[in-house]
This record gives structure tokens, C-alpha cells and sequence, in this order.
């Protein structure tokens, strides 16, 4: 199924997620008319900005830093590495300088050594030559590493426990029949050593089994989430394996997701044709109905032969055609003589279109003569002759 680009809405999330908000600041005034109005006025961003940059060759490597204080006053500052680094190393090491530069200049409170910095950076720039000073730097910046407390949470017994203990620990239920279920589906399954489960599979990789509440999500993001397209349970389902999963029931449970979904209850096609019994062409038993149709004109063979009369069994599909010169009535009546009456017996229905061939007067007499039924449908929809 053919999908539309998501780029558009990509960049509209991009931009509406990191746009910062405008800061506005309420001032009240009085004395206009014993009336108090309020007056909105936009502040200045409070906010420092930072440009770093770093770079690694034979001959060393060294990081650049540009800071411009809220009050546009540019501070610059290069440092030289003694130790060996890479590229990507220095970059790093410009992040954090960067970052330790902003933190120790521009905190929260404000401090007297960020305002004597800019304020000196500010009288340096007027009448004086431009100076960058460079500094060495012996070692690389250390950041400090917190520990973080993990919170183990204890989730609910599901389909796979019993599977993943009797794969690990060869742990089977205490009842006989559950443990013989368990036994015989161990075969379709395969434990990782990082204690995941997988779904083995005959022609395809193997599908990651997923815990009941994980399928919920994993069916909200491809059905509704940024690529998704709303497909139907079938073909739902039938992403979730393609993507590598795979979990009981999904066939079931993507059919009851996609009915719970509010948007294709209320956008969904609808089908506003009313019901109607439909009447089937089915032939009873082998040789008592046949389809008839011409095909061509083609190139003309040997006796000027253009055109090939075709006759198609409904029930063993047996096909029986002639080549003709002439699509004319006297020629049908010799064809179903000829390969179908005298071979198979007298049909008890002819399934034909509105050609004259086989709605003449000569053709239905000839029909009615042997009992035969015609039946005719539309030449617009030539699938209906089949």
C-alpha cells in the first residue's frame, strides 16, 4: 500500500517542539482616568549562546569557544590540547568547556565575576586591537558520574514466563497436562542469553515475542503513530511481523484495536449499497454449463482464419476452441454440435454475451430444439462470462 511522505510533518514537530516560547512580562499602570490598565511588553531573550568548535590534526588539536552574553557582548577563548585526541574527542571536549564556561559565567542568580568579565570584554573592544588568549589544557575534563538507582518492577505473570523458565531452567507446572503443553511449545521458541524470548520461524528471522502491554504500544505506533496509515487488523497484524514481532492472538487482538480506533470509525469508507442475495453460477455436475465468447480478430492464418470461438466448462474448467473464418451463427451451432454436444453429452445451460451470433432467432431455436438454456450477460463486464 502506497504511503504519503511524513517529512512535512517531521519538520512541523521539529520545529514545534524546540521553538522557545516568547517571554512577556505584565506591568500594570494607573492614573488614566482612575482606571488601571495593563500593558504587555516583550523582554529580550535572557539567554547566553554558545559557539564551539574543535579540530584534530598531525600537528595537535585544539577546541575554539565564542560566547555572547544577553547583553550581545562577545567573549572569545581558544584552548590548545597537550594529549593525544581525535576528532570527535575534541568536539567533546569543546561541549563540556562550553557547557562548564556557561555554568560558571551565566547562572541562575547571576554572580559579579560574569558581570566584571563582560564589562571588561566590553571596554577592551573599543580603540584596542583584537586579542585572543590561548590556554594549554594537560588533561581531558572529567565529568562526574551520579549514580543511578534502578528500580526493579515486579510485572504480572504472562504467557512467556512459563516457556523462558523451562528453556533456562528446565522448570516445568506441577500439573501434567500444562507441563506437557509447555513441553511441546518450547520446540517453536529460542531464549537469548539477554533472556529474551524469540518465535522461531520456517522460511523468515526469528520474531521477537512481546510482553501483552508492550503489543498494545507496538500496535498504537504503527497504526497511529508518525508512519502510520491506518490500515485494517489483517494487514496490522501483518506489519507487526514484518517489523520482527510476534505475540498470541495478534490477529484477534490488531481486528479489536483497529474497531476501538476513533479516527477510522468516523473517516472509514463506508459501504452505502444495500445488502441483496446473489446469484451464483455454479454448474451442478461436470458438462451442464458452458461459457461461450469469441476472441480476436487476430492475424489471418491458413482459410483466412481471424477469429477463435471458445467454450469453458464452469465446473472442470475443460476448455474446448476452434479457429473461424466467420463469427456467424450458422458457425456457433456447428461449434457446440461438433466439440460439445457430440463429446460431452447435451448441456443443460449455454452462459453467452449479446452478440448476435448467439442471440438470433436461428441460434435460440436451434437451442430450444435440444433443450439447451441460454443465459446472457452484459458485454461491458466480460468477467461475467467466466
Amino acid at each position: 500500500m502506497p504511503r504519503t511522505s511524513v517529512k512535512g510533518q517531521v519538520f512541523a514537530n521539529l520545529v514545534a517542539e524546540f521553538t522557545e516560547p516568547r517571554l512577556e512580562e505584565i506591568m500594570p499602570t494607573s492614573d488614566m482616568d482612575e482606571k488601571s490598565v495593563d500593558m504587555i511588553s516583550q523582554q529580550s531573550p535572557s539567554h547566553w549562546e554558545v559557539y564551539m568548535d574543535g579540530a584534530a590534526n598531525q600537528k595537535g588539536s585544539g577546541v575554539g569557544l565564542v560566547l555572547i552574553s544577553p547583553e550581545k557582548i562577545i567573549i572569545e577563548k581558544s584552548l590548545r590540547l597537550d594529549f593525544s585526541a581525535t576528532n570527535n574527542e575534541t568536539e567533546y571536549e569543546a561541549l563540556l568547556m562550553g557547557m562548564a564556561m556557561v555554568q560558571r559565567m551565566g547562572g541562575k542568580n547571576g554572580n559579579a565575576h560574569a558581570d566584571s568579565l563582560a564589562t571588561l570584554a566590553s571596554y577592551s573592544a573599543q580603540g584596542l586591537s583584537r586579542v585572543i588568549l590561548v590556554e594549554d589544557m594537560h588533561s581531558p575534563i572529567e565529568g562526574q558520574r551520579e549514580v543511578a538507582q534502578v528500580h526493579q518492577i515486579r510485572a504480572e505473570l504472562n504467557w512467556m514466563d512459563p516457556i523462558i523458565k523451562f528453556l533456562k531452567e528446565d522448570i516445568l507446572p506441577e500439573e501434567k497436562g500444562e507441563a506437557d503443553k509447555i513441553r511441546r511449545k518450547a520446540t517453536r521458541f529460542w531464549l537469548s542469553k539477554d533472556r529474551k524470548l524469540y518465535k522461531r520461524s520456517y522460511s523468515g528471522p526469528y520474531l521477537l515475542c512481546m510482553h501483552p502491554e508492550a503489543a498494545e504500544l507496538l500496535l498504537e505506533e504503527l497504526h497511529e503513530g508518525i508512519c502510520g496509515s491506518h490500515t485494517g487488523g489483517r494487514s496490522l497484524a501483518y506489519q507487526a511481523i514484518t517489523q520482527g514481532y510476534w505475540w498470541p492472538n495478534m490477529q484477534k487482538e490488531a481486528h479489536e484495536y483497529v474497531k476501538k480506533c476513533d479516527q477510522c470509525q468516523r473517516f472509514a469508507p463506508n459501504i452505502h449499497q444495500l445488502g441483496g442475495t446473489l446469484n451464483l453460477l455454479s454448474s451442478p455436475w461436470p458438462f451442464a454449463q458452458w461459457g461461450l465468447d469469441i476472441v480476436g480478430p487476430f492475424l489471418k492464418a491458413i482459410g483466412n482464419r481471424k477469429y477463435i470461438l471458445v467454450s469453458t466448462d464452469y465446473f472442470t474448467k475443460w476448455v474446448e476452441a476452434e479457429p473461424l473464418a466467420n463469427i456467424r451463427d450458422v458457425d456457433v451451432q456447428k461449434f457446440v454440435w461438433k466439440n460439445i454436444v457430440t463429446r460431452f453429452g447435451t448441456p443443460h445451460t449455454l452462459i453467452s454475451n449479446n452478440g448476435l451470433q448467439f442471440d438470433s432467432k436461428a441460434f435460440r431455436s436451434y437451442c430450444g430444439k435440444l433443450e439447451i438454456t441460454n443465459r446472457y450477460s452484459t458485454p461491458a463486464y466480460p468477467q461475467g462470462n467466466r
